[in-house]
């Protein structure tokens, strides 16, 4: 079994029939400087890989999502620095629109919509991730079994 130890999750929010993503900028003084991401962080010991994705999610932009799902992606990533291969479990957070709340690890941030998203973000398997997103949010029996959280806040 792979543990996983790092996350991502991608806000969106519906404006309209439109779906539109949030992208992050690192801050010059973080590791990474100037790529565009969604959310990511790394997992505390005693947290599930979903329960890290909504912590991370609050933490680096304020948002309570109104639905959270699981992703069908996992980027995996080799890092040098530990000789590590390294897997990370992807998830969506619907949020409602308006700004984040930063915190000190982004120093900008962009709502856009689908292909502006991919153009800018950083790395190929976020481009992946993100077009993964409207077909999951297009099947419902997929969505019904990806939900992770209601609106109401219930677990699922």
């Amino acid at each position: 079994m792979i543990i996983p130890k790092f996350i991502d999750v991608f806000p969106f929010c519906r404006i309209g029939e439109d779906l539109n993503f949030l992208l992050l900028r690192r801050a010059v003084d973080n590791t990474y400087p100037g790529i565009w991401q969604p959310v990511a962080g790394k997992m505390k010991p005693e947290e599930t890989a979903w329960e890290a994705g909504l912590r991370e999610l609050s933490e680096e932009t304020g948002f309570t999502p109104l639905n959270f799902y699981t992703l069908d992606h996992v980027s995996s990533y080799y890092l040098h620095s530990y000789d590590e291969t390294i897997h990370v479990p992807a998830f969506i957070a619907e949020v409602q629109p308006g700004d984040p709340t930063l915190s000190a690890e982004h120093d900008k941030f962009q709502w856009l919509p689908l292909e502006a998203a991919c153009a800018l973000a950083s790395w190929e398997p976020y481009r992946i991730a993100l077009i993964s997103i409207p077909k999951l949010l297009a099947s419902s029996p997929a969505l019904a079994v990806a939900k992770i959280l209601q609106k109401n806040g219930e677990i699922v």
